[in-house]
């Protein structure tokens, strides 16, 4: 009886151990689903958000051309369907010419003010920010959802820059714009074989 007591007391020990481990296996296992569940919450947000933002372009033309040359760039863009709002301080422009580039950062005290509208160009501009390679922001329309320094659904703004050197007849502009999170958008384009008008169109 003793013999048969002690094998019945270690076989409820070896059972007990074996719920005690299945146990902390399971709660191991749990855990370790809950972190990885979450991570991949986390990634699928951060993926989304970098292929689901982008910026859309409307049109993009160059003041003053009756001289057969530009030094102002003008685009027209909105977000892209599906798109999470942009920061514009956090968005970098970049202008690729032939022979020169520059980058061009968000600055709120520059004005989009077509040169057209004025006989001093310099009232159009500050020029001094403009210089310093920032672009300004025009709301041309806003979105219900529309903030300062921001580009939300629903919005449409006008950016203008003023270019390194006169760009002339026949020549390549490449204009990119990058938001910190999200696809670039790219005009990559020309200027006409002849220049004669105020406003010359670039894109479409």
């Amino acid at each position: 009886m003793d013999k048969k007591a002690e094998m019945g007391m270690g076989t409820l020990i070896i059972f007990i151990a074996m719920i005690l481990v299945a146990a902390v296996a399971a709660k191991v296992l749990i855990s370790t689903t809950g972190t990885l569940q979450n991570k991949a919450l986390s990634t699928g947000k951060a993926t989304s958000q970098e292929v689901g933002t982008s910026l859309r372009a409307i049109e993009a033309y160059g003041e003053d051309g009756t001289d057969q040359d530009i030094e102002y760039l003008f685009m027209t863009i909105k977000l892209s369907s599906g798109s999470d709002e942009i920061r514009l301080q956090d968005t970098l422009l970049s202008l690729n010419l032939k022979d020169s580039s520059l980058d061009y950062q968000y600055n709120t005290s520059v004005r989009c003010a077509n040169t057209s509208y004025y006989q001093n160009v310099s009232a159009a501009y500050n020029m001094t920010l403009l210089n310093q390679s920032n672009f300004g922001v025009n709301y041309q329309i806003t979105g219900t959802n529309n903030k300062s320094g921001y580009l939300t659904k629903g919005d449409v703004v006008q950016v203008c820059i003023k270019t390194p050197r006169a760009i002339n007849e026949s020549e390549g502009v490449k204009l990119t714009m990058m938001p910190m999170v999200g696809a670039p958008m790219v005009i990559d384009s020309s200027t006409p074989d002849l220049m004669v008008d105020t406003r010359i169109p670039i894109y479409p």
